[in-house]
């Protein structure tokens, strides 16, 4: 891999420097690089193929337009290289791909369409691309990619990838049938092509909300008989006991409350000093409010608030604050407990209280931790946990001795988003 020459390119989605390499069969590779990249770790890079005819035709038979300029605008703002590869039709060539999409109008899909041209369906490398990122020493990367074969080709390429970063597309009609096949043909960590509901509850009603929870390599959240399962690692644990500090309050399920008895506190042994503050504790009762109704709330030497979120009919103790809920729908409740000075809340378990809050679209940042090294993996098994999670929402990295999940609920509003980094400052 030769560099031929370098230019720093103004563009419309901003300034790159822009790098072309000469590979052993005569190939121009470019790499689009933005900021001083060597040496460096987890920096964020994306493969992509070549597709003249989106790219240059505006083609709307698929979504790698919309991956490049994404792409390019992501490293725009956070640092990071793409690196553009010339295998146009994933690596069939232009007209080949151009008989396929002939095939394709015929009412095959992709893969047919490769397979009675007698194409393989995948035929790209990512040697190349692996040459220039040593050629730029990077200790590691993490991809932009809905693919999880990339992943695997490039980390079988001896590169270290510690994380997944998704590339989100909003497809036309007429990719909506080629981005399914992708997904369920293809195994590309993308939605369910069937719609997702775009409308999203108004934040500013109801505190800050962060879902975090772990599951191990098998997606289980707790034991067969509900008890509570050792999943996470030390620096998992700590990371926990930092976000329980950062926040007013947090909620759990009674089943959760029931089974584990948590103490829901921010441990000093664990953070290596003093807590800035214990959290007010939130238990949502569920079908289970009954067996709540004598909650033991006392704890020595902590003095905080706790809330009972459940009917009317419950009768609590003194020191207990009750939260009035009907229902299983969670907006009325959320606003009172805002009104009562809890801004943010971190929700803890269990699965059913967390799928509640996913399901009604009441939550601003989920962080699952998963006990299993491989980012594809991790990234199913949160998608199989959480209905209403979708695969090309989730940034995935190495963390401790498993993979640590992010999701951020699209179209948050601007005091939300202040919130959040916040509670990351």
């Amino acid at each position: 891999m030769i560099l031929t020459a370098s230019t720093v390119l103004p563009t419309q989605l901003g300034s790159f420097d822009v790098k072309i390499y000469r590979n052993h069969k005569g190939e121009e590779i470019t790499a689009i690089c933005k900021g001083d990249l060597q040496g460096h770790n987890d920096l964020p890079v994306r493969m992509h193929s070549a597709c003249f005819t989106a790219e240059v035709l505006g083609s709307l038979k698929c979504d790698c337009k919309q991956q490049l300029d994404f792409a390019l605008s992501y490293i725009a703002k956070h640092h990071g290289m793409v690196i553009y590869l010339p295998q146009e039709g994933r690596g069939i060539g232009l007209s080949n791909k151009i008989k396929a999409y002939a095939l394709q109008e015929q009412g095959y899909d992709t893969i047919e369409a490769n397979a009675m041209l007698n194409l393989p369906i995948d035929a790209r490398t990512y040697d190349d691309a692996a040459q220039i990122i040593r050629l730029h020493d990077l200790e590691s990367v993490q991809l932009l990619t809905n693919n999880p074969l990339k992943i695997k080709q490039l980390t079988e390429l001896g590169i270290k990838v510690t994380g997944r970063l998704p590339v989100p597309s909003d497809p036309t009609s007429h990719a909506v049938d080629y981005l399914e096949t992708k997904r369920q043909q293809m195994g590309h960590m993308l939605a369910s092509q069937n719609g997702r509901s775009k409308t999203i509850p108004d934040p500013i009603s109801r505190p800050f909300i962060h879902i975090n929870f772990a599951i191990d390599g098998h997606a289980n959240t707790c034991c067969p008989n509900g008890e509570a399962l050792s999943v996470s690692c030390n620096s998992d644990w700590q990371r926990v006991h930092e976000l329980r500090q950062k926040y007013d309050a947090i909620a759990v399920g009674a089943n959760t409350w029931l089974n584990d008895s948590p103490k829901l506190t921010v441990r000093e042994e664990v953070l290596g000093r003093e807590p800035m503050r214990q959290p007010a504790r939130i238990v949502f009762a569920g079908k289970r409010a009954a067996k709540l109704q004598n909650l033991d709330v006392d704890q020595p030497n902590i003095h905080r608030a706790t809330f009972l979120v459940g009917s009317a009919t419950v009768r609590t103790k003194s020191g207990l604050t009750h939260v009035n809920a009907d229902d299983y729908l969670l907006a009325q409740p959320l606003a009172q407990l805002k009104q009562k000075k809890v801004e943010s809340m971190l929700v803890e378990g269990g699965i059913t209280l967390i799928q509640s809050f996913v399901s009604q679209q009441l939550y601003d940042l989920v962080t699952i931790y998963v006990r299993t090294p491989s980012i594809c993996k991790a990234v199913r098994l949160a998608t199989e946990v959480l209905q209403g999670i979708c695969a090309d929402q989730i940034e995935a990295r190495a963390f401790g001795e498993g993979i640590l999940l992010s999701v951020a609920l699209e179209q948050s509003q601007l005091n939300a988003r202040k919130k959040q980094e916040l509670a990351y400052e």
